[in-house]
């Protein structure tokens, strides 16, 4: 393909460079991690699926990131925000866009620092002290998630060799593709680990050129502020074309217009949007007169699309940030008159912060709506803390929140909401476990520890830069507790982003210590081993734990009642697979097809252990028992896999109903009755 001819050739140049040149110990962990993000990127050169000039422009952008790094990171973090409408725009395949621009960038600037890692032998890391084993803890914890997701769905279907064939043939050719990835894990997975290694591959680069984090800064705030802008065109469009402007002008200042633009969650696009509007403010107070002018008008910018994304959490997190800061800067002035009047100043936003948050927008049902989304935001908790406590050290695995959090509900949200935590940080927890959990939250505790330093160091007022950006990760964090825009990739990768480039800032400026390379060796080799040699406990008790209930691990939703038979349901996409206890010898499986008729043919193929053993045709939309044999010895470890793929599936489109899943069939509860069975 031309991608991979254009790396290897990339690479062999580097190589041939670095038998000349002297190479740090890092090199070949960096180059062999460049090597790796080409498998998944290749997916996105398929010349089946998208036109020639993808895979061309990815292999210019890999080859200005492996020749200028920090070139490659700016441009990413300018095209991250559009990266959508850079898929529509172009009439391009359902391609995770923003994914991939990120993929391209890190494969070339992780490649041309592997390559001038001269550097990394004789000026220390470029990390401060606690960040990189908190990093790997992450990276690995959810790497091994993706990976156990990745075998559980091979279980009883391929050895150990095959799947890891089909694991890379598979990702090769469809991981970027959202409409043909058969194991969603492996994408959440990838979502964290991206970041993170985005965070630090952003520290490296920023050791190598002190101006990058505030060129990346203004790259960032300028893909922010072209989203902020179209938002507020479409607001003004909207009022002027009107019968009744100021009816919609009251209509979006009030919080029930929320246009977002580049993402789909209102939530996510309101902490976004903080997040560079607190940056922008503080590049303003510290650039140049030219510089600061055009920060300042992207902040206004960024400032109504704050207020017009309808985000109570946001307007509670900007307050909250306010009275920190205030708060901090009285207790560093003397006890004078001026430091009085900050701590009273910060006492009364802390006073009118609940009253603010109920009734910042009117137009949302006020004090009520304000008080149920809270209420419901603690039932998550419950959910979370539940979901949680059936596997504390390694969580239910990526991704898996959304399908299983119904066995976790409380009666007050079961019947009403099929959705994510409402908390990133706690999601994190269950999905990763505490494992997980520790690593981000030592990651975050590490950075903040640097930056805090940074900031105490100084003698006089922080610099507006740090001090913007610092306020800006801390919002967004706080949006973190009651929402969840870590999932959304536009929202999320910008945070890492700007979370590496404030703690560059602070590094910089700080006497913290570094790690030498082989401690970063000994770190990763340790964690390594633990995930690796835990693996095969892991999948052992996930593929008891589904026989025992049942249940499938991947391919089902979650569990409604269809209004026509009175039967408990649920969906399944193109492809599912069920496990089912060794002693169960014959099984009942309800199947109905809706979107089946006398003029459309829907066949389902059941494979046992993966051998077809029958493919059914639905000429009609009625439930039908499906009565299956299975064998009374094999599997795996005495656990069969009843897998069921369904042609054609059901598409979004075609049922215009606003439900934007993949449909197979419906699927009722599996009935067993073994021989000799009372």
């Amino acid at each position: 393909m031309l991608l991979t001819s254009r790396v290897v050739n990339g690479v062999g140049a580097i190589g041939r460079a670095g038998a000349r040149a002297k190479v740090g110990p890092t090199a070949l962990p960096r180059l062999a991690i460049a090597l790796a993000l080409l498998v998944p990127l290749s997916s996105a050169t398929n010349l089946e699926r998208v036109p020639f000039v993808v895979p061309a422009a990815l292999a210019l952008l890999i080859a200005l990131s492996a020749c200028r790094p920090t070139l490659g990171l700016v441009i990413l973090s300018a095209l991250i925000p559009v990266a959508g409408w850079m898929e529509q725009g172009l009439e391009l395949p359902p391609l995770r866009m923003a994914e991939t621009l990120v993929l391209a960038v890190l494969a070339g600037a992780l490649a041309g620092l592997g390559h001038d890692s001269r550097r990394s032998a004789v000026g220390g890391s470029a990390l401060p002290k606690g960040v990189w084993p908190f990093a790997f803890l992450l990276v690995a914890a959810s790497a091994a998630s993706g990976v156990l997701e990745w075998r559980l769905s091979r279980v009883g279907v391929s050895g150990t060799l095959e799947s890891v064939a089909d694991f890379f043939r598979s990702s090769s050719t469809t991981y970027l593709h959202r409409d043909a990835m058969p194991v969603p894990g492996l994408v959440d997975a990838a979502l964290l680990i991206e970041g993170v290694t985005l965070f630090l591959v952003i520290l490296d680069c920023s050791r190598r050129r002190p101006d990058f984090p505030r060129r990346l800064v203004v790259a960032s705030l300028t893909g922010a502020g072209c989203v902020a802008l179209v938002n507020l065109s479409a607001v003004v469009d909207r009022v002027v074309s009107s019968s009744v402007p100021m009816e919609e002008v009251v209509w979006y200042l009030g919080g029930v217009g929320r246009p977002s633009g580049h993402v789909a969650d209102v939530n996510a696009a309101g902490s976004y949007f903080l997040l560079m509007a607190l940056t922008g403010i503080g590049l303003t107070l510290a650039g140049g007169r030219r510089l600061s002018y055009y920060a300042g008008l992207l902040s206004l910018a960024l400032g109504a699309a704050f207020w017009l994304a309808g985000s109570r959490t946001a307007v509670a997190a900007a307050l909250i940030v306010c009275v920190g800061a205030l708060t901090r800067s009285g207790w560093r002035l003397k006890p004078t008159r001026g430091r009085r009047a900050t701590l009273a100043a910060a006492a009364l936003v802390a006073v009118v912060l609940p009253i603010a948050v109920l009734w910042a927008y009117p137009g949302r049902d006020g004090a009520g709506g304000a008080l149920t989304s809270a209420r419901i935001r603690v039932d998550f908790v419950a959910t979370g803390l539940r979901m949680w406590a059936t596997d504390p050290i390694f969580g239910v695995g990526a991704g898996r929140y959304y399908g299983t959090s119904e066995r976790f509900m409380g009666p007050c949200i079961k019947d009403l909401w099929r959705e994510n935590a409402h908390n990133n940080v706690l999601q994190i927890g269950a999905e990763l476990g505490l494992l997980g959990f520790v690593g981000f939250v030592g990651l975050l505790v590490a950075g903040a520890r640097s930056v805090r330093d940074a900031l105490r160091t100084r003698a006089g007022p922080p610099e507006p830069l740090l001090a913007g950006a610092s306020a800006g990760i801390a919002a967004y964090l706080v949006t973190c507790l009651a929402g969840h825009p870590l999932l959304t990739p536009e929202t999320a990768y910008p945070f890492w982003i700007l979370g590496g480039v404030t703690v560059a800032l602070a590094h910089r400026r700080s006497d913290a210590s570094t790690v030498s390379a082989r401690r970063y060796v000994i770190t990763g080799v340790g964690i390594s081993l633990f995930f690796v040699g835990t693996a095969d406990v892991r999948v052992d008790e996930a593929v008891r734990d589904a026989a025992a209930r049942q249940d499938a691990r991947f391919g089902a939703f979650a569990w409604e009642i269809d209004p026509d038979a009175g039967r408990r349901f649920r969906w399944i996409g193109p492809r599912a697979a069920f496990f089912i206890p060794g002693n169960e010898q014959i099984v009942s499986i309800p199947l109905r097809a809706p979107h089946a008729g006398r003029d459309r043919l829907v066949t389902v193929d059941v494979a046992v252990d993966g051998s077809r053993i029958a493919r059914l045709p639905f000429f009609h939309d009625h439930w039908v028992q499906v009565p299956l044999m299975l064998p009374a010895s094999g599997g795996w470890h005495g656990i069969h896999r009843v897998a069921l793929a369904v042609d054609p599936p059901w598409p979004p489109g075609e049922r215009q109903n606003g439900d934007g899943r993949t449909l197979g069939v419906m699927v009722g509860k599996i009935e067993t009755d073994s021989p000799g069975r009372k």
